[in-house]
């Protein structure tokens, strides 16, 4: 009695490298998208909620002191910085402080475009950072709001800026660095909130892309 034989076949080695070959091709060309499309989503995230913690804590201070406008002078003189950097230190769970013009708070900051961006003071003359317990640090300064995408500010307006990542890089303004203004007359505004966004672009500053990234959810450009 004759029995039906099996025919059984398997991948040669050479087959076998082959796939393997082209599943790695195919990894190194996606994986790095996927890595930086996550990033760009924990960085958007992050934007939105260095924004309702600068305006939360905005609340809390004028429920003490009163409205932004009753607050008096507000410019980049250190006096006045200070006056403010005390306010908010009520309102935020600060674990570190550092003076103006002091390193310790703050990482030097490049634009977009990949040009360094003040110091390791902070962005501005004069600033005065501060790192806050979830890991963020912040940098207060006098500056033009104009600058920032904020240009109907009225004078007189503070520019605090948010590292959202503290020390991690990339510490680039537009990706995990973001500016809002502390105007007088309008309360807390991201960056960009009167320009639409000029410089918000791989070879622009970033300086107004907050605005933008709260506005879309996410960062694009």
């Amino acid at each position: 009695m004759l029995k039906n034989k099996k025919s059984m076949t398997a991948f040669t080695l050479a087959e076998v490298l082959l796939t393997l070959m082209i599943i790695g091709v195919i990894a190194a060309m996606t994986v790095p998208s996927l890595k930086r499309h996550a990033e760009m989503e924990e960085y958007a995230a992050g934007c939105k909620k260095a924004y309702s913690t600068i305006s939360n804590a905005t609340k809390m201070v004028e429920m003490e002191h009163g409205d932004v406008k009753r607050w008096g002078k507000l410019d980049k003189e250190q006096e006045n910085l200070q006056k403010i950097y005390d306010y908010y230190s009520e309102k935020m769970n600060i674990i570190n402080y550092c003076p103006a013009n002091t390193s310790g708070c703050w990482e030097q900051s490049t634009s977009l475009a990949g040009e360094d961006e003040g110091s390791a003071y902070g962005i501005e003359q004069n600033a005065i950072s501060f790192t806050t317990a979830d890991g963020m640090h912040w940098s207060i300064s006098g500056g033009d709001p104009a600058t920032v995408g904020v240009g109907d500010a009225p004078d007189g307006s503070i520019i605090v800026w948010a590292d959202i990542n503290g020390n991690n890089k990339p510490n680039q303004i537009g990706s995990d660095v973001f500016a809002f203004v502390i105007d007088p007359t309008r309360g807390i505004l991201p960056g960009g909130s009167d320009n639409e966004y000029a410089n918000c672009k791989a070879d622009g500053n970033g300086k107004d892309c907050a605005a933008r990234v709260i506005k879309e959810g996410k960062i694009t450009y």
